[in-house]
């Protein structure tokens, strides 16, 4: 599960139960079928389940919530909702390729140097590179995309049984 922030919140089967309007046999089976289902700590016997991961793997399951308008300030969104590095990437190569744009022609028309956007796109791999303050401008720049942050619509939840670490 890795590190987690002091603020992090967790929740009972109880509340995911609620959120999702399902019984707990069905929480059971999304535990023990679905390997993206995040993984529960067990504290004397009871079972708590970060907000967090939940809330990664709510939106990872639905992709566009279809509640969204299909405008934002009168812009059409590209892609749908990214909550991790990897899913950017993927957007913005998707993107390219969806426009005709060679990688070539991106470095040309964003003014990264030949042969920079391959190693963006291969971000994780040998050759591949991240990106910093200084090349991201540029990389959205030559797609002509922009990044708006929204507030994710998340269903209310009956109880208020939550546990901090």
């Amino acid at each position: 599960m890795g590190a987690v922030a002091k603020s992090t919140k967790y929740l009972l089967i109880e509340d995911l139960c609620d959120r999702f309007s399902v019984g707990r046999s069905t929480i059971y089976r999304w535990i023990r079928e679905d390997k993206n289902f995040p993984d529960p700590i067990v504290i004397n016997g009871r079972r708590y389940f970060s907000e967090h991961d939940v809330m990664r793997w709510e939106v990872g399951k639905g992709g566009p919530d279809p509640d969204l308008e299909g405008r934002v300030q009168g812009l059409k969104p590209v892609s749908g909702v990214i909550t991790e590095y990897d899913q950017l990437v993927e957007a913005l190569r998707t993107r390219r390729t969806q426009i005709g744009m060679s990688s070539i022609e991106l470095d040309a028309r964003s003014g990264m140097q030949e042969g920079y956007t391959s190693k963006l796109e291969n971000f994780g791999r040998p050759q591949g590179r991240g990106m910093g303050p200084e090349v991201f401008p540029l990389w959205l720049g030559g797609l002509k995309v922009g990044i708006i942050l929204v507030d994710l619509p998340r269903r209310p939840r009956k109880g208020k049984r939550e546990a901090e670490a």
